[in-house]
């Protein structure tokens, strides 16, 4: 096998391969493809096309009021498919101007440095946006000559830009488009203390953890992908469960106020009832101020496998829903917990980060790679070489996105299954629910089924009674198969 790489690192070192072409024709690629499949989903958006609510959902909304829900549903979906649709156009421009020669103009006007401008599209020059950011981060205030100290400057570059290019979009998404369709509760206070505290959060987290990397892959050397691969996953499911606690104590407390659950609260004796028929090693029950961002709904746990788990309910679940529907909701995430739901995905995500990392590690020595993009290949480059290989694998990320999305909807179904083996009034409320919360979140429409499946880790509303109503029947049998045995 590891011939076998070594054979493919060596096939791909060339300058035979038209590397800067294939990046930009991949992620050219990548977004007609997502936007064909939103094409199909478009549709169902449509009053024209789908004028009336689909007939499974019917029985669960009001007749007064299930079709002006139904068609602000559609509007409201309509419109997010589209911000969708845009900022993946966007982001490809932003890719094309990253790496290619387009922007050598501006960067010259702008003193930055000297820039070839090759000839429309600006392709195969000796200078492109992405190597001028990597010459800029050897010029910051003292990196000197360091691979690992340069490497953080220029992620450091790179966040400024990324969280610069960021604010329209997140602006538009937030104050235009949920505001619209009446979600949005955050303030423009809120949205640029939120924009502060990401981007210092986020170098705060990633810096290290890219020093990290870089020297472990020094370290085993560039052509040692197996050790490379062993010892980053090592490091990385490390940084995971560090990051499990970390998050809800230290991290998430910076954006949210978590409050404890007032014990005389009607949902509280719901959800220790809950807990302690299961088993479940409840620390603390907590409600957060979701309403302080948005007005949709959710409610989750956390904790380390096998330790204490907390639970956190978000105000506005609290508001819509009843403490019955509630404890549903938490039998169907509690679900989750007796299903060992958490350690089978960060095994998922550990096993598509190694396979991703394998991949990347062809191209750690693959100078070619870097100098059709203008990048001095005297000096090493790896989180650079990293970049384009990610890059040039998007499709295999696609992929792998789409198979962890079926494992992730596996589990959903089965821990919708476990709410209704608590009994048939958890199957009830939970379905309630769940109608309850996406009449509230305006996600009352049809789905085509290939969008779904790409775009979706939950399955969909319809998707998910359906199975219900499935599983209701099949406990239905069994309850008379018992009935029938104690007559005879």
């Amino acid at each position: 096998m590891s011939t076998l790489l070594h054979t493919i690192q060596m096939k791909l070192d060339t300058d035979e391969i038209p590397w800067q072409a294939a990046v930009l024709g991949i992620g050219v690629a990548v977004t007609a493809f997502e936007g064909w499949i939103g094409s199909r989903q478009r549709p169902y958006f449509s009053p024209v096309h789908h004028p009336y609510i689909p007939a499974s959902l019917q029985p669960y909304l009001p007749a007064s009021k299930s079709h002006d829900t139904y068609l602000k549903s559609q509007s409201y979906a309509s419109d997010k498919l589209t911000f969708r649709s845009c900022s993946s156009l966007i982001d490809t421009l932003e890719s094309y101007l990253l790496l290619s020669s387009a922007l050598a103009p501006v960067w010259t006007a702008l003193g930055l440095g000297p820039a070839e401008q090759g000839t429309f599209p600006y392709l195969g020059g000796r200078w492109t946006l992405l190597s001028g950011f990597w010459d800029l981060a050897k010029r910051c205030p003292g990196v000197g000559q360091g691979e690992i100290k340069r490497s953080l400057a220029f992620v450091a570059i790179m966040s400024v830009v990324s969280t610069v290019l960021s604010v329209p979009k997140g602006w538009y998404k937030n104050f235009v488009l949920e505001e619209k369709h009446g979600f949005n509760k955050m303030t423009k206070k809120t949205f640029i203390e939120d924009l502060v505290k990401s981007f210092v959060l986020g170098l705060a987290l990633e810096l290290p953890i890219i020093a990290g990397v870089l020297a472990i892959i020094r370290w085993a050397g560039q052509d040692a992908i197996f050790q490379i691969v062993q010892y980053l996953m090592l490091f990385i499911f490390t940084i995971q469960i560090i990051m499990i606690p970390l998050y809800p104590y230290l991290i998430a407390p910076l954006f949210n106020k978590f409050t404890p659950l007032p014990e005389d609260s009607p949902i509280f004796p719901k959800v220790k009832e809950l807990a302690e028929r299961l088993d479940f090693p409840l620390g603390r029950v907590w409600m957060m101020d979701g309403s302080k961002r948005s007005a949709h709904s959710n409610a989750f746990f956390f904790g380390l496998p096998y330790l204490t788990k907390h639970i956190v309910i978000y105000d506005t679940l609290m508001e819509k829903s009843t403490p019955e529907e509630i404890q549903a909701v938490l039998a169907h995430e509690l679900g989750h917990w007796k299903g060992n739901h958490v350690p089978i995905l960060l095994l998922t995500g550990l096993l598509q980060t190694a396979f991703s990392l394998g991949t990347f590690s062809l191209f750690l020595s693959n100078k070619p790679l870097l100098a059709s993009f203008g990048i001095d290949t005297s000096s090493p480059a790896t989180i650079l070489s990293l970049f384009l290989a990610a890059s040039l694998f998007t499709p295999l990320s696609a992929a792998l996105q789409f198979a962890t999305n079926s494992i992730t909807r596996a589990l959903e179904y089965n821990a919708d299954r476990f709410a209704v083996k608590l009994g048939k009034a958890y199957a009830i409320n939970l379905k309630g629910a769940l109608v309850r919360i996406h009449e509230e979140n305006l996600a009352i429409y049809g789905v085509d089924w290939i969008y779904s499946s790409w775009n979706n880790n939950h399955p969909t509303l319809i998707e998910r009674l359906e199975a219900l109503d499935e599983h209701l029947g099949e406990d239905g049998k069994e309850e008379k198969k018992v009935e029938a045995k104690k007559d005879l």
